[in-house]
């Protein structure tokens, strides 16, 4: 009995991606622009000893800009055909779950997008939800780091950060 119970307080706890949404946020000198994806797969994993992996992905052509030609170009300059999804895989310290107040962490983590990958730091910001978890976070990334050939309008290009933001919901996989 001791061992049973000893060995499902050392299990590794599993949750899955609810629900959530992912935004990218361009700037040209004209306007922002800003392409908003709910369609995600993602889980997340945490070891007794606190240390969690992390993987989300969005296909990339689900992003929506309300802009259908926009959002056809963005689909053409990342090469959406080959690479379909952006994704951000890492891992992170200093769990404890149940999660009993909120928590900020760092995601050392991969992106890939346009067959790229680039190392990147993102804080998350953690809160509890009654069994479930928020995860909130905003980093900013290079579109010439990921070869992206920036769009342009009237021959001036967008700048090169995109500013990646998210919200997800995480409950214990089933």
């Amino acid at each position: 009995m001791i061992a049973l119970l000893a060995s499902l307080l050392l299990a590794t706890l599993t949750l899955d991606l609810r629900e959530g949404s992912l935004t990218y946020t361009l700037v040209h000198k004209l306007h922002e622009v800003q392409g908003v994806t709910h369609a995600l797969e993602g889980r997340a994993q945490v070891q007794p000893d606190g240390i969690g992996r992390v993987q989300v992905r969005a296909k990339v052509a689900t992003f929506d800009s309300g802009n259908s030609n926009r959002d056809e170009h963005m689909r053409e300059v990342t090469h959406e055909a080959a690479h379909p999804y952006a994704t951000v895989k890492g891992t992170l310290s200093g769990l404890a779950f149940p999660l009993k107040s909120p928590a900020e962490v760092t995601l050392h983590a991969t992106v890939e997008l346009n067959g790229v990958k680039q190392a990147a730091e993102i804080p998350i910001k953690l809160t509890p939800e009654g069994a479930r978890v928020r995860a909130k976070f905003a980093v900013s990334l290079s579109l010439d780091a990921f070869q992206i050939d920036r769009p342009e309008l009237l021959f001036v290009k967008v700048d090169d950060r995109v500013l990646l933001s998210g919200e997800l919901l995480f409950e214990e996989a089933k």
